[in-house]
């Protein structure tokens, strides 16, 4: 492992360079509401040294560059409260919300104000190197790569962000919705890495920021006019795209059976249970009169073993690896099946998905797993790319475990994972899913539910894996303008270390009009120590070709 030492130099909250005219109270999305209590959005660059490092203090330059592209963000360094009591009088914001808003669970932010907290920001230096921490013959070398031989997740920000849940939003010491620390590295290079409330941005919004501030810095360090994007934080667009009346008094059974449709758990943080962990979410005190009435399952805790040891691997697949993977998952298919035609990432999915279940050796098992996928809806709401929050839902992609571990003979006479009816699945229940107006019934089910949060649709321990994908987010497409051979050597999400979490991202930057898997693609994989070890024995998890 390698040793290094990171050392915080400075730290102090950045505010929007032009100060906004006003105070504004502006509710959450429905969709925003329902990720509070997710883990933050996360994630971190790792640049070379840029060519004019002795030109400029980098973070002096960055800080500055951040003041002026935090003018588009205003939101974003202001405070992030939610409707925590049923008693109108005692949410004071209440009344500037519409109807539908002022229900409990509900999230909002304040911001334009003196008090408005910032957004944090850091400066730190590190005694390591870019080659300490990501090699450049990482993916030639280590196919398969321990993250615990560089623990580079410790260049993200510790500072706790807030959560509108659990934290006093009349605290003097607001605490922030966003936090970035920049750590120079002894060869130079330096580290970016900015984490957000999740209810505030998801992976989408967090990426396009970071390009939005890139090209700010850019403009400065070559005195060209600075660019305009115009990030849309408009989250009543979203809601306005419920069915039916949401602000009525009750909600309509006749839309609410339409999401029967769509392939979402509904596990009920509410049913108690004996082994549910100290983090899990009981019903809140203002509900402490009434009966629960189950709203969904029961969250099969007894499934999760969150004592086990935790290991994190990296298996970087190929651009041929992956063109064998979706050739085989689309054998057969004609033009005339385009609708159902099988992606590259349900082909790589499909194949993670398998090898993970047969590591936790489910091979005669015919019961029920998930693969829980993360799935963003700007897309088929025509929210279009530049809508800010947490559009999201989580899809329950269900087979029998059994289903998921059988093999079969490729062309060459060679065993390979039976991949078609595992990506064929997954492509089916993507499409099942893609259709506005279950989604529209859905954003109703969620205003009427008795808080936002109350429900989950996924789930860890050994029947579950729940699936990032930060595939196409523009993730390599930062550059900051300092010259030469300053870009990304790598960039990663920064997940929590549980089991059956898995991200998937491109591996390496692109040029212009590169499919997002010509370098290859990078699939982070958190197991029980026992089952990621049988992982690693497996002769399939790498294809021969």
């Amino acid at each position: 492992m390698a040793l290094f030492k990171t050392s915080i130099l400075d730290s102090g909250r950045v505010h929007p360079k032009t100060k906004p005219i006003s105070k504004r109270t502006t509710v959450l999305s429905l969709l925003d509401a329902t990720v509070t209590d997710f883990a933050k959005t996360s994630a971190t660059w790792l640049f070379e040294c840029p060519e004019q490092a002795g030109q400029f203090n980098l973070p002096d330059h960055l800080r500055q560059s951040l003041q002026i592209t935090l003018n588009a963000y205003p939101q974003w360094c202001g405070q992030l409260k939610s409707i925590n009591s049923l008693s109108h009088s005692s949410v004071p914001e209440r009344s500037y919300l519409p109807p539908h808003a002022r229900r409990f669970g509900r999230v909002y932010v304040t911001y334009g104000s003196r008090e408005d907290p910032g957004v944090e920001f850091i400066i730190g230096n590190s005694t390591a190197t870019i080659e300490d921490l990501i090699p450049l013959s990482r993916t030639k070398d280590k196919p398969i790569w321990d993250r615990h031989e560089a623990p580079i997740d410790e260049f993200s920000p510790l500072t706790s962000l807030v959560n509108p849940l659990k934290d006093n939003p009349e605290d003097e010491y607001t605490l922030p919705a966003i936090a970035i620390q920049a750590t120079t590295l002894a060869c130079g290079g330096y580290v970016l890495s900015v984490k957000a409330a999740h209810a505030i941005a998801d992976a989408h919004s967090l990426i396009y920021f970071v390009k939005h501030w890139a090209a700010i810095s850019r403009s400065i360090l070559r005195n060209l006019p600075l660019p305009s994007p115009t990030p849309i934080f408009n989250p009543e667009m979203l809601d306005s795209l419920a069915a039916g009346d949401i602000s009525s008094d009750a909600a309509d059974q006749t839309i609410i059976q339409q999401t029967n449709r769509l392939p979402f758990h509904r596990y009920d943080w509410w049913i108690p249970s004996p082994s549910m962990p100290s983090w899990g979410t009981s019903k809140p005190d203002v509900f402490a009169e009434e009966e629960v009435v189950p709203a969904g399952n029961a969250i099969p805790w007894c499934e999760f073993d969150m004592e086990a040891p935790i290991s994190h691997y990296v298996v970087h697949l190929t651009k041929e690896q992956i063109e064998f993977l979706w050739r085989e998952a689309n054998k057969g298919s004609s033009e005339r099946e385009n609708k159902e035609r099988i992606t590259r990432h349900d082909a790589i999915l499909a194949h993670i998905w398998s090898c993970i279940n047969r590591a936790r050796q489910m091979d005669q098992d015919d019961g029920p797993v998930h693969a829980d996928l993360s799935y963003g809806l700007r897309p088929v709401l025509n929210l279009g790319e530049d809508f800010m929050g947490s559009p999201i839902v989580i899809l329950n992609i269900e087979m029998r475990a059994s289903e998921l571990t059988s093999t079969t003979a490729t062309d060459r006479s060679k065993q390979a994972i039976n991949i078609q009816p595992i990506a064929q699945h997954i492509r089916k229940t993507i499409n099942q899913a893609n259709d506005p107006s279950l989604l529209a019934a859905h954003l109703h089910n969620v205003a009427f539910e008795k808080t936002p949060q109350r429900i989950w649709q996924a789930f860890l321990g050994r029947r579950h894996i729940l699936v990032t994908t930060w595939a196409r987010a523009g993730l390599y497409e930062v550059d900051f303008g300092f010259g030469g051979e300053s870009k990304v050597r790598y960039a990663w999400g920064i997940v929590p270390d549980m089991d059956g979490i898995v991200l998937i991202k491109e591996a390496g930057a692109l040029d212009r009009g590169m499919s997002w898997t010509e370098r290859g693609v990078d699939v982070s994989i958190r197991l029980r120590r026992e089952d990621m070890e049988r992982l690693l024995r497996d002769p399939l998890l790498l294809p021969d070709i």
